[in-house]
């Protein structure tokens, strides 16, 4: 008889960590593991690490420090840390910093952690930290880009593509499966392929598979202004199943501090950039993200910023105060902004993006949309389902709450209003980040 090993995985950070925390699991013999869903049913634990920036690398080292402590309690428990935050910080340092803990391993790589656990690298996953109706599938690792401000380039390298077939396999898989709904993320999705052969390239993987049957919704992340392809948007507009949504982090827009970051890209080509999508296609929410306070930041420049949210009305907005990060070109520069006015900066645009938010959702009002539920919750002893449209991606964007009293989902004949089901709803109201339906 051969003793399992009971394994509880712990994933911090984004969905590219969930993606390598899922190929773990789909690594994982079940003859010799098996998953739990408590650290204290386990006798190994596999914290999945994030090194982005420093409030990340902070939450990271809380979690090492609880588990440190939960193995003062149960001396059974082997403990592994793994991840950004090991490959930024380095092992010997962590090593020394938390004796109690087992191992540090960088990033997934087949010579680090699976070495360790003794397995061979799967791609094919079936059981996923996600609901099972969406999931990420990441086609590429690491940056070229050289951006004054990232640490990307320390912690993963040079930008490589993952294999075309070996994509289109998983893809398949995936919705063979039961996902609805797969999220293409990278860490510059437009750039795939750029070191593959003639043909491998991003809009051949869009479009192959947009092909596979069942695939409900195919939406994309982490687009760049500068890899930016406009056969792209023909694609959307010819496919169904491709969602109305493009991610691209633009980080500002005053070319004073384009240049300093070093992004390559200028005020005019971006601003030429989202008349071509909207001109495409009124349809297409575009999302982006900026930061405020980064070093040099004057408030010319910063009015320059609010200036073009305001006059572009962008679908949805990330807003994040800058974080010197060491070894960065960024963390050297002079002039650096005070944390009260990034912090003032921050609110200001937040809150013009929350109006304009609130004025996009109001066209919306009185209309049917289809949607996926991703959960259900009970508030103030009521039930509600909680859905996104094509225009939300999982947990960055808006929600649609829908009333799990009413008479259509009451009277669901078509088994529609479950978890992972699709059914169309009529929006009733409207708040800045959600829909009521």
């Amino acid at each position: 008889l051969v003793m399992k090993r009971k394994v509880y995985i712990i994933t911090l950070g984004c969905p590219k960590n969930i993606t390598d925390s899922e190929y773990i699991m789909a690594s994982l013999p079940k003859d010799k593991y098996i998953l739990t869903d408590s650290p204290i049913e386990s006798d190994l634990i596999l914290l999945n690490t994030c090194g982005f920036i420093a409030d990340s690398i902070k939450e990271s080292e809380s979690y090492i420090k609880s588990l440190s402590d939960l193995k003062k309690k149960y001396s059974y428990l082997t403990i592994i840390v793994f991840g950004c935050m090991v490959s930024r910080l380095g092992v010997d340092g962590l090593a020394k910093k938390y004796p109690l803990i087992d191992g540090f391993y960088p990033v997934l790589s087949s010579d680090t952690l699976l070495k360790y656990l003794n397995v061979k690298f799967n791609y094919l996953r079936q059981q996923l930290i996600t609901p099972a109706h969406y999931t990420y599938l990441k086609i590429s690792d690491g940056c070229n880009r050289g951006c004054a401000y990232c640490t990307i380039p320390f912690i993963k390298g040079k930008y490589v593509s993952v294999d075309y077939d070996r994509l289109l396999k998983e893809a398949e898989n995936l919705v063979n499966n039961g996902v609805k709904e797969i999220i293409l993320t990278g860490q510059e999705t437009t750039n795939y392929g750029q070191d593959l052969k003639k043909g491998n390239d991003f809009i051949s993987l869009v479009d192959d598979i947009s092909k596979i049957r069942e695939l409900k919704w195919l939406r994309i992340l982490y687009t760049h202004p500068l890899s930016f392809d406009s056969r792209l948007l023909e694609l959307i507009e010819s496919r169904d199943n491709i969602c109305n949504y493009i991610d691209m982090p633009l980080q500002h827009i005053s070319d004073n501090i384009l240049n300093s970051m070093k992004r390559g890209t200028s005020s005019r080509q971006i601003k030429d950039i989202i008349k071509q999508i909207r001109s495409a296609s009124s349809k297409i929410a575009i999302r982006s993200t900026f930061i405020v306070g980064y070093p040099g930041e004057t408030e010319e420049d910063f009015e320059t910023l609010y200036n073009f949210l305001e006059e572009y009305q962008l679908d949805r907005v990330g807003v994040f105060k800058y974080s010197k990060e060491p070894k960065t070109i960024a963390a050297s520069l002079e002039h650096q902004v005070p944390e009260k006015k990034k912090q003032m900066r921050f609110d200001k645009l937040m809150q013009l993006q929350q109006s304009i938010s609130l004025n996009n959702n109001k066209k919306y009002l009185n209309k049917t949309l289809k949607v996926l539920i991703d959960e259900e919750q009970i508030i103030d002893g009521k039930k509600y389902f909680i859905a996104r449209t094509e225009y939300d991606c999982p947990d960055i964007d808006n929600s649609v709450i829908i009333d799990a009293d009413s008479n259509k989902c009451k009277n669901d004949n078509k088994n529609e209003f479950i978890i992972g089901g699709m059914p169309e709803v009529l929006i009733k109201d409207v708040a800045e980040y959600d829909l009521y339906a």
